[in-house]
């Protein structure tokens, strides 16, 4: 008889997390006995002693997220390098840690989920202009993915403009002249891009109240919005909420259309090109796709089995059509 899996997410405010939903349909889905508990940790050394349990075989695998994804990367014995990890030139903050050979291995999966979701809503990014608001775990995870995927030009905006010049220096030497820092609050150049993909902790747990739709219009009031309307973009918000996040409400106020097709032909392998379908404006669930999408990942990397991203979708959203 197998064990029982004993999987968990280490982070810090992760009350609101759907992952324990995800991986419960991933036990299901995959036939297997487990169990997904929130560590919400205070501080690094409580964070550390977590992965210390990893490490003892006490625990099976871990998700990590905000605030300890640097602290994955730091603590591990070994990484997992990506395409985008040639010659060792990104070393992106890990949100998924296992062990191999008695070994802690750091991976990030957040890039993955990012390019499966957008093919799975047939995306192409093929020669688009996309620009890519924050510089954190998640911003660093996927922002060589969108290169990757053929977008010809990745402006990236933070609130602090180091991290951001950090970034795309390191983009550059694996695509030359393709990577650009777009000053916070300066929306020159921003009317004619294709894709925005929101990765900033803007809103994060929060759901579109007016309040926290006023707070965001706040923060990114900034934005071309008026041009937006006339010719919008892809919105692709990396945060999920019950509904619209904030800014995804924040995007409809403003005149951006909703696209509520959702990956109704998931890919599993995000190197394959579906057929273009060119959505315009809010893409729905964006983040529960990329959320599901990852966590399939770490499932795999944590047993050795793939499981049908589409089911677990279906457990956190469960007006989606699941065929299994």
């Amino acid at each position: 008889m197998t064990a029982p899996l004993r999987l968990g997410l280490v982070g810090h405010g992760i009350q609101h997390s759907l992952s324990p939903r995800l991986h419960a349909a991933a036990f299901g889905i995959a036939e297997r006995i487990g169990s997904y508990t929130l560590f919400d940790c205070a501080d690094a050394a409580d964070a550390v002693a977590v992965f210390d349990r990893l490490r003892s075989g006490e625990l099976d695998g871990l998700n990590v997220t905000t605030p300890f994804k640097a602290l994955a990367l730091q603590s591990a014995d070994a990484w997992m390098r990506t395409a985008q990890h040639r010659a060792g030139v990104f070393t992106q903050p890990a949100n998924t840690l296992f062990m191999q050979e008695n070994r802690l291995v750091a991976a990030s999966t957040d890039g993955f989920g990012l390019t499966a979701a957008l093919l799975g809503a047939q995306v192409d990014l093929v020669g688009k202009r996309v620009l890519l608001l924050g510089t954190g775990g998640a911003g660093q995870a996927v922002a060589a993915e969108l290169l990757d995927l053929g977008a010809a030009q990745l402006r990236i905006a933070n609130r602090t403009p180091g991290p951001a010049q950090a970034l795309v220096d390191r983009l550059n030497i694996l695509w030359p002249r393709h990577a650009l820092v777009q000053t916070w609050g300066d929306a020159r150049g921003l009317a004619g891009v294709d894709v925005v993909v929101h990765a900033t902790r803007l809103g994060h747990g929060q759901t579109a109240t007016p309040d926290a739709v006023s707070w965001i219009a706040a923060q990114l009031g900034w934005l071309p919005w008026s041009a937006w309307k006339t010719r919008p973009p892809l919105l692709a918000d990396l945060l999920y909420a019950d509904g619209l996040t904030p800014l995804q409400a924040l995007a409809q106020t403003r005149g951006l259309p909703l696209d509520v097709r959702l990956n109704e032909a998931p890919v599993y392998e995000p190197r394959i090109h579906p057929q273009s379908r060119a959505p315009i404006g809010i893409l729905q669930h964006f983040g529960e796709a990329m959320l599901a999408h990852q966590a399939a990942r770490a499932f795999e990397l944590w047993t050795g089995q793939r499981v049908d991203t589409q089911r677990m979708l279906a457990a956190i959203l469960p007006g989606l059509r699941s065929d299994g």
